[in-house]
């Protein structure tokens, strides 16, 4: 598997799946409801972190200062957001199946706060590792920036519900995997001396 292949798939996978998840997930928590919301939840456990990892693996090809920012944002979105997943997922759906119902309104209202937290470092972590790819390909990285940053903002209003969640993770994905393209050079042009897309003008290892 090439360079490019691999971390094309390690940064848009997380994404794609929480988008097909979410194509399960109720828009309403309620007796009907809650087994589903539950168990989904608990499987986005392991999943949700990953996609915080994303932009690191991109930015820390071409700047090790830009991957740092990357990789402490990216820690921001996987514990922050994870926590989001286990109060207004878990939690919630835990208190609906016991029939609490008036327990779900205070976790929900800090599983908002600590999910902003999570969706305000999971841009700066895309903002990092696309200013990263900037730095060596300029405009080529501004088309994969946008869509990453944009999926990213998206996430806060529309979280992983079908519709705007979905166009939410599927953005990220695209932004993703555009930005990951930019900075991995393919097979021939690794081979060709004086390229500008071989291991001379794209430092940093290789995913």
């Amino acid at each position: 598997m090439s360079p490019r292949l691999r971390l094309v798939l390690l940064v848009s996978i997380p994404a794609l799946a929480c988008a097909l998840i979410g194509l399960l997930h109720p828009h309403h928590l309620t007796a009907d409801t809650a087994a589903r919301w539950q168990l989904m939840h608990l499987v986005l456990i392991p999943v949700f972190p990953l996609i915080g990892f994303a932009p690191w693996l991109i930015a820390r090809r071409t700047s090790r200062a830009l991957g740092i920012v990357a990789a402490v944002a990216g820690y921001g979105f996987a514990t922050f957001y994870t926590s989001l997943d286990l109060l207004a997922g878990v939690a919630a759906g835990t208190l609906q199946l016991a029939g609490v119902t008036e327990g779900k309104a205070p976790v929900y209202e800090i599983a908002r706060e600590v999910g902003l937290i999570g969706v305000v470092s999971l841009v700066i972590a895309c903002l990092a590792a696309t200013v990263a790819v900037f730095v060596r390909r300029r405009l080529r990285a501004l088309p994969g920036g946008v869509l990453a940053v944009a999926g990213a903002v998206l996430v806060q209003p529309g979280h992983i519900y079908p519709g705007l969640g979905t166009l939410a993770m599927l953005l990220l994905a695209a932004g993703l995997v555009a930005l990951a393209v930019e900075v991995t050079p393919t097979r021939r042009a690794a081979d060709t001396p004086g390229t500008n897309e071989g291991p001379a003008t794209i430092a940093g290892p290789n995913v």
